[in-house]
């Protein structure tokens, strides 16, 4: 089995953001964005391949009103 990948989309700060399962920020998506636990804000994945949590993550923002990045820290 390979990485899987989390998205973390955040309507509050217009962003949807790709992280690796095992990233410090994501956790399997219980990392620490999930203390703020918001209807606006959420994980989304498990994504099997990069480039499907890549193009949610793009279509998310789009929705946000914002922009899809990839985490710095886990550098999916």
């Amino acid at each position: 089995m390979g990485n899987q990948y989390y998205v973390y989309v955040s309507n509050s700060l217009k962003k949807a953001q790709v992280h690796t399962a095992k990233c410090k920020m994501c956790k399997f998506a219980q990392g620490r964005q999930s203390e703020r636990s918001s209807a606006q804000d959420w994980w989304e994945g498990p994504f099997d391949k990069k480039d499907a949590a890549w193009e949610y993550a793009q279509s998310e923002a789009a929705q946000v009103g914002g922009v899809a990045s990839k985490c710095m820290m886990c550098r999916p």
